[in-house]
């Protein structure tokens, strides 16, 4: 197929969180004129994290990324430097690495190279799976922990008898009984247990949510430079 010298064309990428099983991946399609600004804030939504820390993109051995005080210093401009400029082929992959003390390290391989779906929004994110580790939680050697340890009986019992009684209080209040107050210091304690373990929980991947912050970023593409990842990280 010839196409025209206007035809868009769609980079159909394929990402990969290294060392994390169950495999956590998401597909996403960009266009080639993506920038290394761009790309960045697209690989933070696809994956669920929240651009808290330092990043960098590896491309046939050099660094890009955008420059944040205290952070890495790269040579090239990230609003300049466009994917089609690096004329990745099909089948070669490229590296995004975040979080420079946890050390997330995701693997992202062109799949496809095709011309644009009419009237399709870009980027697109067409399918995924797996939750995306929360922040600061030691990388995947820690993250691996984490798992072990909230499914152990030492952390479920306790949680358990917390949710019991939450119940017992809200069924208690239901039926005509006293209103739980902060005064219940058993009742806070419960609660505080609930927050603490929603804190550390793995963000669920959405699809249809990631696509929604894909517009949104569309419409407000400067919206990342609001973020100050934390330069030690």
């Amino acid at each position: 197929m010839t196409l025209a010298a206007s035809t868009p064309l769609i980079y159909h990428l394929k990402i990969v969180l290294r060392d994390i099983t169950p495999q956590v991946w998401r597909r996403v399609q960009v266009a080639a004129t993506t920038t290394i600004a761009d790309l960045h804030a697209i690989l933070q939504i696809a994956m669920g994290w929240e651009d808290a820390h330092l990043h960098q993109l590896l491309i046939y051995g050099k660094a890009y990324g955008v420059y944040h005080d205290g952070g890495f210093s790269f040579a090239d401009d990230p609003d300049q430097v466009r994917l089609a400029d690096f004329r990745l082929r099909v089948g070669e992959r490229f590296r995004y690495d975040y979080a420079m003390g946890d050390f997330w390290q995701h693997d992202i391989w062109i799949e496809q190279i095709r011309p644009a779906v009419p009237h399709r929004v870009y980027p697109h994110c067409h399918a995924g799976s797996g939750a995306c580790p929360p922040e600061d939680c030691g990388g995947p050697p820690g993250y691996r922990a984490l798992l072990r340890e909230r499914t152990s009986w030492d952390r479920l019992d306790p949680l358990h008898a917390a949710m019991q009684l939450i119940i017992e209080r809200v069924q208690t209040f239901a039926a005509g009984g006293p209103r739980p107050t902060v005064d219940d210091d058993d009742f806070m304690d419960a609660l505080d247990q609930l927050d603490d373990w929603e804190a550390w929980m793995p963000i669920a991947f959405d699809r249809r949510a990631v696509n929604q912050a894909f517009h949104a970023l569309g419409r407000n593409p400067h919206a990342d430079n609001d973020h100050h990842p934390d330069p030690d990280r």
